[in-house]
């Protein structure tokens, strides 16, 4: 039932032409990114070139850049996939549908969770495509590249568990959609405001959504980032499953 309700949610967001659009915008904006950071590669490497310096490396030039601007695109979809899917349907009652069958809210957050994180991975394949075009004339860290992916996906799924637990307090789209965006930003500013703090709240960058992505996009893979992110979305999870047993 599980692997239904995800089917419908992902098959629902093509139907409605929604998913498109994003994957129009989405290939357009990071499309010109990826152009403007490959032309400044080029001619740093030209001149590089000239006065027999070595040359620079393209995954941390290029792909590392594109990675951090994907993952700040991602802040401003995940708020409109997750309104749709929660906040939308209370307020048209067709979420009481889901709760008047005989399926637990367990089966119907993860259903839904599933279903968007699959709509938000199609929405990343051709960004993860474009390195490989780079690996066709020059070599690609392909470490670092799979490194970035995987912490890319994690932070997905991170932000659209705490969009989904937001959601599903609002009747109102728009609002939910702000709210979402405002929390998954001062999540993401706790890095930068510990900065003015005394050394004795540093702990509190471990909070911070891309301080543990970092890592990723620079090849390191480690348990702790990991695990913060493994933990982060099945925490938000289990709160939407208890407010959704209680509407």
């Amino acid at each position: 039932m599980i692997l239904t309700i995800a089917r419908h949610e992902f098959l629902k967001l093509f139907k409605t032409g929604k998913i498109w659009k994003l994957l129009a915008l989405c290939q357009c904006l990071l499309g010109l990114i990826f152009y403007r950071y490959m032309t400044e590669f080029l001619l740093k490497s030209q001149n590089l070139l000239i006065e027999n310096h070595p040359s620079l490396g393209i995954t941390e030039e290029v792909i590392h850049p594109l990675f951090a601007w994907t993952a700040l695109f991602f802040f401003f979809t995940t708020p409109l996939l997750a309104t749709n899917c929660l906040t939308q349907e209370r307020k048209s009652r067709i979420l009481e549908i889901y709760l008047s069958a005989p399926l637990t809210a367990t089966k119907i957050i993860c259903g839904k969770f599933i279903g968007i994180f699959g709509a938000q991975i199609f929405l990343l394949l051709p960004v993860l495509l474009m390195p490989l075009l780079i690996a066709v004339e020059d070599s690609l860290d392909f470490g670092q590249f799979i490194s970035g992916s995987l912490g890319l996906v994690l932070l997905l799924g991170t932000n659209l568990s705490i969009a989904l637990f937001i959601a599903s307090l609002s009747k109102e789209p728009l609002i939910a959609s702000f709210v979402i965006f405002i929390t998954l930003l001062l999540l993401t500013l706790l890095e930068w405001v510990t900065h003015f703090l005394s050394p004795t709240f540093s702990w509190i960058t471990e909070l911070a959504l891309l301080y543990h992505c970092k890592s990723f996009l620079s090849g390191i893979i480690n348990t702790q980032d990991i695990l913060y992110y493994a933990c982060s979305f099945h925490f938000e999870g289990l709160i939407s499953m208890a407010f959704l047993r209680s509407s």
